[in-house]
């Protein structure tokens, strides 16, 4: 049924009434929220402990920039896992567990990843693994012998990014 004496005012009420709530909800659902802020970790004092307690020698970063943030830091059950946030907010993480021979360990660290070559540094070669989708680069490194360890550290970032990365441990 059509309404004869509407006007070309009233359509535009009209569209007003439906454009505006949803010029609303259009500007409520697409507001990008602040980045949360992410707690730093006190990570020096768990180095301490590992380093007191494990059957390893503990690799730790030395002379990261003041500008990396420790956001991960915990060690237990043979393992010693860190991590830092680079000034660009990629994440950089080392895990270190007892034992040279541990598949499973390198597996879940590295996401399944897969070999591409090797890496120098630290005085000892280091395999380069990226994950099953191509986005993080590993670095693993086994030592066998009376302290056997296996040391994984992995970033969303180049192989060079990891292996800077790499050489501030100590």
């Amino acid at each position: 049924m059509r309404n004869n004496r509407a006007t070309g005012r009233d359509m535009l009420i009209s569209l007003a009434v439906i454009l505006v709530p949803c010029a609303l909800i259009y500007a409520f659902f697409s507001r990008t929220p602040a980045e949360p802020e992410v707690a730093a970790a006190d990570w020096k004092p768990v180095v301490a402990g590992a380093r007191t307690d494990a059957t390893y020698q503990v690799l730790a970063p030395t002379n990261l920039p003041e500008n990396w943030k420790p956001i991960r830091a915990r060690w237990g059950d043979t393992q010693l896992q860190l991590g830092f946030l680079s000034p660009d907010k990629t994440y950089y993480e080392l895990k270190q567990m007892a034992g040279a021979k541990n598949p499973e360990f390198v597996r879940e660290v590295t996401q399944s990843g897969a070999e591409e070559g090797t890496s120098d540094a630290l005085g000892r070669s280091w395999k380069r693994m990226v994950s099953n989708k191509g986005r993080t680069h590993c670095l693993v490194s086994s030592v066998e012998g009376a302290k056997a360890s296996t040391a994984v550290a992995c970033a969303d970032a180049p192989y060079e990014a990891v292996e800077a990365f790499v050489g501030t441990l100590a």
